[in-house]
């Protein structure tokens, strides 16, 4: 009993490293920081939108309608008739002109607007069901925040049930019960218009465009995951191994320089995986097309934000440099392992640098960030392969030749740190034996002075 008690201890001794700890302590504190943001975007998507509203009839009903407005939202936000006022936005563009419906929106900072016909009224009054226009402007600020057209589906009908209700109180017999119960007709492509990159499309909504862009950009951070923590855990235990196995001090006194040595193993492992990564968006491709045929999803070529062959190449050089920083920082991390099980534990962190801009890439986009955010997400080199794709759909190409520029320095940097440390003794001795390491052993942990 003594013996697997004392066995228990030494192996949890050594897996449980300090390395170890404040990964999860990071790891932890990076989860609770996403599930904070990813809430925030919650509360601000579930919290009142302010709607703009064309009203180019003028009639009793078209004023009834606006007034149902303010009742949906005392009852669906649970705020009064005056504060529901400072979300309901009167716009000046005339009725039917949807790009200059759709400029104002731009200029007063709206993502929904009800358009009200001149024929509303009459409509009503001939017993005739009618419709709203909805417009929308679409902007690339992630899945939750891009669900604004989750609005009029509860705002329309509620519009309806109201003037139902009304109609249905000075109701004849001579009054036809289907257009008592529906005065409105439900919401259909045929009256939803959505502004995309300075075009504004009809029959399609926000929420749909955001579910198809999700689907297809969903792979590359998926993919970036598997790929950094499969070949970085192969890279790290690789020269936990060669540690162990004595063939590392073998390869250092081989004639060759230490760039070369370094260059070769990180080009080899970062081909490697980009073949892994090739393969693996080639399948989530096939599947993710399946899923999405299947469920209907909308064409996003036919709406301006398709990528072409260049940008599939692009794609796939950043994957590659992205890949190659993942590798040098394990190459860097790896170096101061002292053998393969103590390699183990070092992914860790680099595993946490990919999910912190995956989450984010996944409910938010760059745009909706703060500025410190920003700032962070840009430091990650792993976020922009993670965000490329949708940046290049929208035509930001700034942000992404930045990103480009940005992964070169670090690879360069990387690759620099790395030689530097295969030419000193860290990489044989471990960290314990260095000259540093050892001066605070001997006159600082001992309190002894060298003066």
């Amino acid at each position: 009993m003594n013996n697997l008690l004392n066995l228990t201890k030494k192996e949890i001794k050594e897996l449980l490293t300090p390395q170890m700890l404040v990964s999860i302590i990071v790891m932890v504190v990076i989860f609770m920081g996403i599930g904070t943001m990813v809430g925030n975007e919650s509360s601000n998507a579930t919290s009142p939108q302010a709607i703009g509203i064309v009203n180019g009839d003028g009639g009793d009903w078209s004023e009834f309608a606006i007034n149902s407005i303010y009742g949906f939202y005392e009852a669906t936000y649970g705020i009064t008739s005056d504060e529901a006022s400072q979300y309901i936005v009167m716009l000046d563009s005339p009725y039917g002109d949807d790009q200059q419906i759709s400029q104002e929106m731009l200029d007063k900072g709206l993502d929904t607007a009800f358009g009200i016909g001149p024929d509303f009224s009459a409509s009503i009054d001939s017993q005739t069901q009618t419709h709203i226009d909805e417009y929308y402007v679409f902007q690339n600020n992630g899945l939750i925040r891009s669900a604004v057209s989750a609005v009029s589906a509860t705002a329309i009908p509620w519009i309806s049930s109201s003037i139902s209700h009304a109609l249905v109180a000075e109701a004849t017999d001579t009054t036809s019960s289907n257009f008592l119960l529906d005065p409105i007709q439900p919401s259909s492509h045929i009256n939803q218009y959505t502004y995309i990159k300075g075009q504004i499309y009809n029959g399609v909504t926000p929420i749909e465009i955001s579910t198809s862009i999700t689907s297809q950009t969903l792979m590359v951070p998926v993919v970036m995951m598997i790929i950094i923590m499969m070949m970085g855990s192969m890279v790290i235990s690789s020269m936990g191994s060669e540690k162990e196995n004595k063939t590392l001090e073998t390869l250092l006194t081989m004639p060759v320089k230490r760039t070369t040595i370094v260059s070769g193993k990180l080009l080899s492992a970062a081909i490697v995986g980009l073949i892994y990564g090739m393969a693996y968006m080639v399948g989530m491709t096939f599947y993710i097309g399946g899923v999405t045929g299947s469920s209907g999803g909308v064409n996003l070529h036919d709406y301006g934000l398709s990528i072409g062959l260049t940008d599939w190449v692009l794609i796939a050089v950043m994957i590659f440099l992205a890949i190659f920083c993942a590798l040098g920082l394990c190459m860097i991390l790896g170096a101061f392992a002292k053998n393969y099980k103590s390699a183990q534990t070092m992914i860790m962190p680099i595993s946490v640098l990919a999910i912190i801009p995956m989450f984010i890439t996944m409910f938010s986009s760059w745009g909706g960030l703060p500025a410190i955010l920003k700032v962070a997400v840009f430091a990650i080199p792993f976020s922009h392969p993670m965000m490329v794709m949708s940046n290049l759909m929208f035509g930001d190409t700034t942000l992404v030749l930045a990103g480009l520029a940005y992964l070169i320095l670090f690879t360069l940097i990387t690759i620099m740190i790395t030689v530097k440390l295969y030419k000193s003794d860290i990489l044989l001795t471990g960290i314990g034996q260095t000259k540093g390491v050892k001066f605070m052993k001997k006159y600082v942990y001992t309190g002894k002075r060298r003066w």
